[in-house]
């Protein structure tokens, strides 16, 4: 009877321990766009981090922001200097939760909240995100979200002459793969 009781609890131990992983991504993949009558804006980065905490369910991301790359030089260099100030907001951060109940092992893709705090150019701003997860091979391989962020709220300001070229809403799209952190 104690060796079937030991047996269980180490079957059990593992069961718990495997649902405490923890997936990152260290090239996160977010691109934005702005669109307008008069110029389309867009940039891409690779560089954002990820960590998703099974255990608590907490999400959390850092994006660099002088690793968004424009087609032209010119915008990137006006985004970083005039825009985002990346000298003094170097990330934008998210730090949240996902809403649901997720039994992070259950292969499947699952229509999930994210619920937390969105911190661009210093302005911190609750925010609930809808996103995918992907589970696959009994654990979570894959993040993407698409939504929207008003400038205005993040204080970013656009000066009057290329009011008509910049939307005052961006559309951001993410994509993380994610891999179990191993430490």
């Amino acid at each position: 009877m104690l060796k079937f009781l030991a047996f269980m609890l180490c079957i059990l131990s593992s069961i718990f321990v495997d649902a405490q992983d923890n997936f990152i991504t260290q090239n996160g993949k977010v691109h934005f766009y702005s669109k307008t009558p008069l110029e389309d804006i867009e940039a891409n980065t690779q560089s954002a981090i990820g960590v998703l905490y099974t255990a608590t369910k907490k999400v959390q991301a850092k994006i660099p922001i002088q690793s968004f790359e424009f087609k032209q030089k010119l915008m990137q260099e006006h985004f970083n200097e005039n825009y985002l100030e990346s000298d003094k907001y170097p990330y934008g951060n998210l730090d949240a939760t996902i809403v649901e109940n997720i039994d992070f092992t259950r292969n499947g893709v699952y229509d999930i909240t994210i619920s937390g705090i969105l911190d661009i150019h210093g302005i911190k701003k609750p925010r609930d995100i809808k996103a995918k997860l992907t589970i696959a091979d009994g654990m979570p391989k894959k993040a993407t979200a698409t939504f929207d962020i008003k400038l205005v709220e993040h204080k970013i300001k656009i000066p009057k002459a290329v009011i008509l070229n910049i939307a005052e809403v961006i559309t951001v799209d993410v994509n993380f793969d994610l891999v179990k952190y191993q430490k």
